[in-house]
């Protein structure tokens, strides 16, 4: 999970394991943090995730392997849309609905 990043990632590896397909071209290429331009393969519409009982429905944009890199990134709208709150310097974070 990256707080800063816009779109939702999956490898292409992490896509096949799952058992996933592209349903759509991709409309938009990717910057990444190295400034580097990232092509993409295609979208996955619709993909209903859960993380601690938490489920919501996000489209990912399925990007090459690369040496190091992670299998799925979720994006600051799924952090917003799970109620997750990112409690920096002090290593963890929680998602659901909170109680303040």
């Amino acid at each position: 999970m990256n707080g800063r990043v816009g779109v939702n990632v999956i490898t292409i590896l992490a896509m096949r394991y799952l058992r996933l397909k592209i349903d759509r071209p991709a409309s938009i290429t990717l910057k990444m943090a190295n400034k580097r331009i990232i092509k993409l393969e295609g979208v996955i519409s619709n993909v209903v995730i859960i993380i601690m009982r938490v489920s919501t429905i996000v489209d990912f944009h399925v990007v090459l392997e690369e040496n190091g890199a992670y299998p799925m990134i979720l994006s600051k709208h799924w952090l917003t849309k799970s109620h997750v709150s990112n409690y920096c310097g002090k290593g963890y974070m929680t998602i659901g609905v909170h109680l303040n």
